[in-house]
């Protein structure tokens, strides 16, 4: 960590909870904001979230989808100050006990997994009960997974790291899940709450974090990423499997499911080689490519 955000984490905890830092590390999994683990001189443990200027509108949005989700029970950590300090709008939370899912996975056991595939699938439905106004203005599903493809396929284009290839496949394959689509109603999720962005504590969710995003549209597709998150850790996908099993999908929407995991194993095509906040990521790490293509190949062998 740069003395740079030294000091503003220690003006920013210095200011806000009245406390002296004695140990700030920012963590490794952060993709678009500045995330760190704070001590403070009482011995407490805290989560400070700095968001460049170019993000603030972001970090924005959680904080207002975090009211929304506490008021129908999703498990967050608390909020103790909100606040901007040099163009950077930041947010202290409680530090929820435990570690990362994604972190954790490779150390657990397949009955754990699935327990807490379980716990994660009960959450997600939990926030598609959300009825929120900017759900009447949200687009097609149909059009949002276009504007992933293309974004994909820019992006892959200006690096030349991956074949492009693959952005026809799955352009060819969403296609043919028209009548899928069409089907789709806007509901909410978060997308990226999966293996990612849940906490867990002695085998139990504690929480969840990082719900900037919320998405309107099939939540499918969040167990569709975490499969390709999952592969690309080269881990089983007990997890998946489990969660599947717990919404008792048809043998149609586990084939969209799939199809989501291809969506996703191209978006990461198109996001190797980036840098984001500097973090290291599986999703970004050129070393990747071949798996990334071999994941791709196996999925569309798949009717």
């Amino acid at each position: 960590m740069s003395q740079d955000f030294d000091q503003r984490i220690i003006h920013i905890i210095s200011d806000g909870l009245g406390k002296q830092v004695i140990k700030a590390q920012a963590f490794t999994t952060g993709l678009s904001h500045y995330v760190f683990d704070v001590e403070t001189d009482d011995h407490l443990s805290y989560v400070v979230r700095l968001a460049p200027p170019e993000r603030r509108l972001e970090l924005k949005q959680g904080l207002y989808w975090q009211a929304k989700l506490e008021q129908i029970g999703v498990p967050l950590p608390k909020i103790y100050r909100t606040g901007e300090l040099d163009g950077h709008a930041f947010v202290i939370y409680e530090r929820l006990p435990g570690d990362d899912l994604e972190h954790l996975y490779p150390t657990l056991s397949s009955t754990v997994r699935q327990r807490l595939a379980c716990a994660v699938a009960e959450i997600q439905q939990k926030i598609g009960t959300l009825d929120d106004p900017s759900f009447h203005s949200a687009r097609p599903w149909m059009a949002i997974l276009h504007t992933v493809l293309e974004r994909s396929e820019r992006e892959i284009a200006s690096s030349g790291l991956c074949d492009g290839r693959y952005v026809g496949i799955a352009r060819t394959r969403m296609a043919q899940h028209g009548d899928d689509w069409a089907a789709v109603r806007p509901v909410a999720f978060l997308y990226d709450l999966n293996v990612r962005n849940v906490i867990v504590d002695h085998e139990q969710v504690s929480g969840i974090i990082d719900v900037d995003e919320m998405w309107f549209g099939d939540s499918l597709l969040a167990i569709g990423r975490g499969k390709t998150l999952l592969q690309l850790m080269q881990q089983d996908t007990d997890y998946i499997t489990a969660w599947c099993e717990y919404l008792k999908l048809s043998e149609r929407q586990l084939r969209v499911v799939d199809f989501y995991a291809l969506l996703y194993c191209v978006r990461f095509m198109g996001t190797v080689g980036q840098r984001l906040n500097g973090n290291p990521n599986v999703t970004t790490d050129p070393g990747n490519i071949p798996l990334l293509e071999h994941l791709a190949q196996n999925l569309c062998a798949n009717p």
